[in-house]
């Protein structure tokens, strides 16, 4: 499992940020942000939830933390046919009510066809 630190600048070079990008958004330094990337200061709890907005992933996610609650799955990678699962829960909120009721009835079909094979 990767720490924290390992993971900020993970996160950071997959996304094509700096650290300076990542520090004006955090209105820290680029020096108190190379600190955090490199382990040698503890990152605000703040500053966790924020990078877990921008990332698209959980804090847990960015904290390491190991349970089998899917929340820590990070939400921005390619979950099918070039959609992640930040895009696919986006766009289910952006449905109406009723939509939405046919989707999770649908889903639910789709779950009792599995049950048939």
């Amino acid at each position: 499992m990767k720490k924290t630190h390992e993971l900020l600048k993970e996160l950071r070079i997959k996304n094509k940020y700096t650290q300076e990008d990542i520090a004006t958004h955090l209105g820290t330094t680029q020096q108190t942000y190379s600190h955090y990337e490199l382990g040698l200061r503890e990152i605000p709890l703040h500053h966790i939830v924020t990078l877990s907005h921008l990332y698209k992933v959980s804090t847990d996610y960015l904290l390491s933390i190991d349970t089998p609650y899917t929340g820590h799955t990070n939400l921005s990678q390619e979950y099918i046919k070039g959609m992640s699962l930040h895009d696919i829960i986006f766009n289910i909120q952006k449905l109406d009510n009723e939509k939405r009721k046919s989707l999770v009835q649908f889903i639910k079909f789709l779950d009792t066809q599995d049950e048939l094979d």
